[in-house]
């Protein structure tokens, strides 16, 4: 190692650059350059081709870091990893996955992290020159310009359009990071000989305002080093070239005329397009010119009056589509899933189920043995992020098969949508060997959207167990949709299954509820559909089931109020020709309503009542509400990604549908009603208001609004502001 000392800070330097432009031969002669004079000098190489220190070494790097990551363990020695080259330099060279696997910007990433933890720091070297993949778009091969990292940025282009336009972009990406600080040094000029090519290099240095360097001219004699693996400093140091290394290494190390630092300052694509090339892109379109005369394409929806194209808002994301598929797919008792993902991933979501069905079994009074769920997750680490997770995904697949259970699911978290796995092709080929079906359902995290997207992702993937053909009709019904997360699912079922019990109409499958693969393949058998909500996805999923299975869909969700329950079990009864038994069901219940919701009205009478809900529908609020007696001064719908598109006139009730807070708490304050009535939590001390809680889920049938009104009566004798917030 050299022992010069220049005076000042240490420098990093990161060299970036279009892909092909000569990043690599021109950062080892720098290296090289620098440690001829003297210094201390450790070279990184950022190319997942590891080949940068080739010329310094001799060789390519046998021991790149991404290798020390896959092979590794804490115990290894670091010491292959820096490997010493011309005149002292030491080499390090990041590498990568293999083509077409994993992430390579990941395992840039990784490197400097693994250097850091190693104590291998640039801080012992007077120089250290990072040669950068010029994709900066990735935030691995980013790295370098982190401030912590790079001092000095140099940018190498040539003067054609291509590297221009690179060059552009990577002042785009400094840009980002560093805004208004100066910290590029300029350009180095590697000409490529063309005869445009001076006149356009200078027309973009003077734009974006920073100096060229040094012009390396295009010369057989980098092609005659290179062929035997050595730097033109080191093959040639009387040649042209070798001395224009030395001018430049002599400018960027003066201390009596430090280098100039300058900020990025990237040209607008139109305006850079039309200074190179010397045309306006501006008033174009860039399809125009290949689409026929005679053609006229037709106009999407999302073009607006001008003709421009825009692209539609997507919603916000409410969880993510990993952790909906597998809510879903975990209600299916002899199935496997296996969650492709992080160990911190599947834990949140196993959490989840588990206190889900610990609260619902707790509420209906279920005290027995739970519900068993199969999930084993394939605990992507550091190395599987980098060099995909495929092969483990194949080893958990054959631990799952182990089990007796008769599918294997495959949910695919974020990390595998990174790095790529072909998860599709690997369930095909473990389908085949072990003979039992592995589907996978590639949502990748939130790829492809949020809860809902991914609950969605499950129902379709479990839809591919239904057999083919279709039975003759049978005495039965799929419950489709109920809300797996609530604390009542079980009560609510099993007050369901009493009516239907009672009309002898047996449950097919809960699709997807505690039920088997057995019972979602005999779907196939025709039956009725019972929507569990009147919600859009659920009504989408029982489209999509009655078109596999030919059977037909009940036109009622499940139901809250007393008289929504008696048109439910009538047309159910009608349907399967038991009406003397659906009569015989409403008058036994009729008789014991009346007396309860009697008792209430002696309570509720001449109430005043403000309604707000950014609930999916409050219909049966305002049903249990006047059948108590109970005025109703508002009821509007606050604006919620739970809010459905058409709500219902109830009767001579307008329901104002942008019902917002403000005018919540500005109608509290009119009118000064006994009961708000809403589905989010007021500020006491705008409110000032006795307000009870409207259950997102509801319980079903006869009684079920009618649980929700005796809470909502005992709020009304209680303290209009309880004693504990007058601590707050």
């Amino acid at each position: 190692m050299n022992n010069k000392d220049p005076e000042g800070p240490f420098t990093r330097i990161a060299v970036y650059g279009k892909g092909g432009i000569g990043k690599s031969t021109i950062s080892a002669n720098i290296s090289a350059t620098l440690a001829d004079e003297g210094y201390s000098v450790l070279h990184i190489g950022c190319d997942p081709k590891h080949d940068s220190t080739r010329a310094l070494l001799g060789e390519l790097h046998p021991h790149t870091v991404t290798d020390f990551l896959r092979s590794s363990d804490a115990r290894t020695d670091c010491s292959a990893l820096v490997r010493t080259g011309y005149n002292g330099i030491a080499c390090i060279e990041a590498g990568g996955p293999e083509p077409g696997v994993g992430c390579a910007g990941r395992g840039i990433l990784s490197t400097f992290e693994i250097l850091g933890r190693m104590g291998i720091d640039s801080s012992r070297y007077m120089y250290t020159i990072y040669d950068v993949l010029g994709d900066v778009v990735c935030g691995g091969f980013a790295v370098p310009l982190r401030r912590e990292y790079a001092d000095l940025i140099l940018i190498v282009t040539s003067g054609e359009y291509m590297s221009l336009y690179a060059a552009n972009n990577i002042l785009r990406g400094i840009q980002n990071f560093d805004m208004n600080i100066n910290r590029i040094g300029g350009i180095i000029y590697n000409s490529r000989g063309g005869s445009e090519e001076d006149e356009q290099l200078k027309k973009f240095s003077d734009a974006v305002g920073l100096p060229i360097l040094v012009k390396i001219p295009r010369s057989e004699i980098f092609l005659t080093a290179e062929k035997h693996s050595n730097t033109v400093v080191a093959a040639f140091p009387n040649s042209l070239e070798a001395s224009l290394f030395r001018e430049l290494i002599s400018d960027l190390t003066s201390t009596k005329k430090p280098v100039s630092r300058y900020r990025a300052r990237p040209l607008d694509v139109i305006k850079l397009e039309s200074l190179i090339l010397g045309r306006d892109i501006s008033a174009s379109s860039s399809f125009s010119h290949q689409v026929s005369v005679n053609f006229k394409p037709a106009m999407p929806k999302t073009v607006d009056g001008t003709g421009c194209f825009r692209v539609p808002e997507k919603p916000p994301l409410f969880g993510c589509a990993f952790a909906g598929a597998i809510t879903v797919l975990s209600q299916i008792q002899d199935a496997s899933i296996i969650a492709h993902c992080p160990s911190s991933c599947a834990h949140i979501v196993s959490n989840l189920l588990v206190s889900s069905h610990n609260r619902d079994h707790d509420k209906s009074g279920y005290h027995g043995k739970q519900t068993p769920f199969s999930l084993i997750h394939t605990g992507m680490d550091e190395k599987m992020m980098v060099f995909g997770g495929i092969d483990r995904l194949k080893k958990s697949i054959i631990k799952s098969a182990e089990s007796e259970n008769r599918v294997i699911f495959i949910i695919s978290g974020c990390a595998p949508g990174i790095t790529g796995d072909d998860i599709e092709g690997c369930s095909s080929d473990m389908s085949q060997s072990l003979g039992i079906p592995v589907i996978p359902v590639s949502v990748n995290g939130i790829g492809e959207g949020d809860f809902s997207a991914g609950t969605m992702a499950g129902y379709q993937a479990s839809l591919q167990l239904v057999k083919k053909g279709t039975g003759g009709k049978r005495k039965s019904v799929v419950l489709v949709g109920e809300k797996i997360l609530a604390n009542n699912t079980s009560a609510n079922f099993n007050e369901l299954n009493q009516y239907l019990s009672a009309l002898d109409i047996p449950v097919l499958c809960r699709f997807l509820a505690h039920t088997t693969v057995n019972e979602v393949e005999s779907m196939n058998k025709q039956s009725l559909i019972l929507p569990a909500s009147s919600d859009e996805s659920t009504l989408k999923l029982s489209e999509i089931i009655s078109e596999k299975t030919g059977s037909d869909i009940f036109p009622y969700s499940l139901p809250f109020t007393f008289h929504e329950t008696v048109r439910w079990v009538k047309n159910l009864a009608k349907i399967f020709r038991v009406e003397d038994k659906g009569s015989a069901l409403v008058a036994l219940k009729e008789k014991k309503y009346r007396e309860e919701i009697g008792l209430i009205m002696q309570k509720t009478v001449g109430k005043r009542v403000i309604i707000s809900s950014s609930g999916p529908d409050i219909s049966w609020v305002l049903e249990i509400v006047r059948e108590c007696g109970m005025e109703i001064i508002r009821a509007g719908y606050l604006s919620s990604p739970y809010l459905m598109k058409d709500k219902q006139k109830i009767s001579d009730i307008s329901i104002i549908p942008d019902y917002t807070l403000e005018k919540l708490y500005d109608d509290i304050k009119t009118y000064r009603p006994d009961l708000v009535l809403t589905t989010i939590w007021l500020d006491h001390k705008k409110a000032n208001v006795r307000y009870g809680m409207i259950p997102f889920c509801p319980n079903v049938g006869f009684f079920g609004a009618l649980s929700s009104m005796k809470h909502w009566t005992s709020i009304l004798f209680g303290p209009v502001t309880e004693g504990w917030r007058n601590y707050l």
